[in-house]
């Protein structure tokens, strides 16, 4: 067993969550002996406030103003009894420059996803870690939901032929109003909602042995502006661009794959709920008395938009069921019940940081392999592409006004008309 010293790059929300976890696992995993050395943020505030937080727990840390002292500072301490895992924290586009500088280095890499913005930059990273025989991962957070893992108990026994997914949030709406407290939400809803669904590969694993994905049709319900009423549309990166290109960020996105005779559908949103999220919010309201959707409202000077969230999957079979991955848990549609999931000792980005250290350190192999990573993360890619070829831009600036449009609340009512349906599809 190597001992496994931890170095993090970024404490923003969820860097900050990250962080506390490996404060934790130091002094409570038995199974690795483990190391958190120091932590990299521009955030002068954010590091002394780490050093403070690690400090009540008994733990001396470093911290670093820029990711290269971090490397450098990783580069002295690393021996041959010795693994260095970094984790990533950081903002979504020096993901894949960070890959590279940890496998041109040795190091074991965990990044938040998404790993990579595009498909180059995905196969670069693929290469150099094939020719090195590193190890880098993506924490695909939501295979450790307990919906998940009593789903794939059952689904050894049962057969499917559909899966829905549904990913739909308003935080696009929330980068409008304010993007400098958003501005590290970047990549649009495929980019940052959809690359979540990797446990679909693990459903089609259980049910057949394979986790192939053919692309069957990709549709970007709406764009997403670079303002309000913006004659510009948002890029990828969180620029701007005239027009519907390669690098156009998607705000509502509808997708199917074939996969051994199962359709998966996955459905992702920056700017509110789509028809079928609502759909089956309906119905599990009215067979269960559950409810699916987080609603709230955002101010917004004199105005009032809708802010909601859904997260959730439907398998269809020979036996129906729903996944609530906001809440964790699990309903028998035919039954018209709940099902008992998992009581799980820690959270969900507890145990994927727990897996790359128990990997690092040697103790177990990742459930995570190169070559799901490489087929979601193309799939993934292949919906990006499509969904940005032969677009009408000025038709698509003015869905996206109407799709905005339809989230106002006036008089205490949600706008509703059929054009904003239409859109939400």
């Amino acid at each position: 067993m190597r001992k496994v010293k931890i170095f993090q790059i970024g404490l923003g929300s969820f860097g900050r969550h990250g962080f506390e976890k490996f404060v934790e696992m130091q002094n409570r995993l038995p199974e690795a002996d483990v190391e958190f050395v120091g932590v990299a943020d521009t955030d002068r505030e954010k590091l002394d406030s780490a050093e403070k937080f690690a400090e009540t727990h008994e733990l001396d840390i470093e911290t670093f103003r820029t990711a290269g002292e971090m490397y450098q500072r990783a580069e002295e301490v690393e021996d041959v009894d010795t693994e260095i895992l970094i984790y990533d924290a950081g903002p979504t586009q020096s993901h894949s420059n960070h890959i590279y500088e940890s496998v041109h280095r040795g190091f074991y890499h965990l990044s938040e996803k998404p790993s990579s913005m595009t498909r180059q930059e995905h196969m670069r990273e693929k290469k150099l870690a094939m020719d090195r025989d590193v190890t880098w991962m993506v924490d695909f957070i939501e295979r450790e939901n307990p919906a998940v893992k009593k789903t794939l108990d059952i689904l050894e026994d049962e057969s499917v032929n559909k899966i829905e997914v549904f990913r739909e949030s308003s935080i696009g709406l929330q980068k409008l109003y304010n993007p400098v407290k958003r501005a590290g939400v970047k990549g649009g809803d495929v980019l940052d909602k959809m690359t979540h669904e990797v446990y679909v590969l693990d459903f089609l694993e259980k049910m057949n042995g394979d986790f192939s994905l053919e692309l069957e049709k990709a549709e970007a319900k709406v764009f997403m502006p670079k303002d309000f009423n913006s004659d510009k549309f948002m890029t990828t990166q969180g620029g701007y661009t005239e027009k519907v290109e390669e690098n156009t960020a998607t705000g509502m996105t509808q997708t199917v794959f074939n996969s051994n005779e199962v359709r998966v559908e996955l459905n992702s949103s920056w700017l509110g709920l789509s028809n079928g999220a609502m759909h089956h919010a309906r119905n599990l309201r009215d067979s269960i008395g559950e409810e699916l959707l987080e609603r709230d409202f955002i101010e917004h000077e004199d105005e009032a938009f809708l802010d909601e969230e859904a997260r959730f999957f439907v398998i269809h079979g020979s036996r129906n069921l729903l996944g609530d991955m906001l809440h964790g848990r699990l309903y028998d549609l035919d039954k018209e019940e709940e099902l008992e999931t998992y009581d799980l000792t820690h959270d969900q980005l507890y145990r994927v940081l727990e897996n790359a250290v128990l990997e690092a350190a040697g103790v177990t192999e990742n459930p995570i392999s190169e070559k799901e990573t490489d087929i979601f993360m193309n799939a993934i890619f292949d919906v990006r592409e499509d969904v940005t070829s032969d677009v009408d831009s000025f038709e698509e600036l003015e869905e996206a006004r109407d799709k905005i449009e339809s989230l106002v609340i006036r008089d205490g009512k949600i706008l509703e008309n059929e054009e904003s349906e239409k859109i939400a599809g």
